[in-house]
């Protein structure tokens, strides 16, 4: 067993920060506002879980996306907060569910509905090509594969974008599209609320 040595904090007056490269702007690399899966493992849940079990778990790990996997840990599909709103329980209700009986699989979009972004197309972008080509998205999150390995290799979050350019909108409720109308036009889109479940 090893032996921890420790320091007294009583002269230290500094804090460690984390390198700020440059401001990020439209013009910056797309790849700095990436969340790379190989740096920051992905968010991910199992298909068999409930539905409603998984609202509460992503409140309290403060995430707006998962990744849905098979039990083998296989890509199926992604959810959302605006997967588990509180209409879209209602609805699967109204259809004869039992709301306790909704599981992540019968409310997620399944890979097969989702297309993700080249991450070679990524690497020789800029955020505001990114925005441009997104800009009709209503979704929050865009997926992006490695055409090379044929596995997800992150995400980009609008949210993300938008903290990193500093801009005047409520991320909590933000899309790409929003993010590209203030971002790359200037224009504010008035709030909206999202109940979730």
């Amino acid at each position: 067993m090893k032996t921890l040595t420790y320091v007294s904090t009583k002269s230290v007056n500094d804090l460690t920060w984390p390198v700020m490269t440059e401001n990020i702007n439209l013009y910056s690399p797309a790849l700095s506002v990436f969340t790379d899966f190989q740096k920051a493992g992905p968010r991910v849940i199992e298909s068999n879980t409930r539905a409603d079990e998984l609202v509460q778990l992503m409140r309290q790990e403060h995430v707006r996306m998962k990744i849905v996997v098979d039990t083998d840990n296989h890509f199926i599909g992604v959810i959302s907060l605006e997967d588990l709103s509180e209409d879209i329980f209602i609805k699967q209700v109204a259809n004869g569910f039992q709301r306790s009986e909704l599981m992540v699989a019968d409310l997620m979009r399944a890979k097969e509905t989702l297309l993700a972004l080249s991450y070679t197309s990524l690497k020789n972008s800029d955020i505001e090509s990114l925005l441009f080509s997104q800009r009709n998205n209503k979704l929050q999150h865009l997926l992006v594969i490695d055409e090379d390995t044929k596995a997800i290799r992150g995400l980009i979050s609008s949210n993300d974008v938008a903290r990193q350019l500093r801009l005047d909108i409520d991320v909590g409720f933000s899309s790409f599209a929003h993010t590209y109308q203030s971002a790359v036009l200037g224009h504010k889109e008035p709030s909206r609320k999202l109940r979730v479940a």
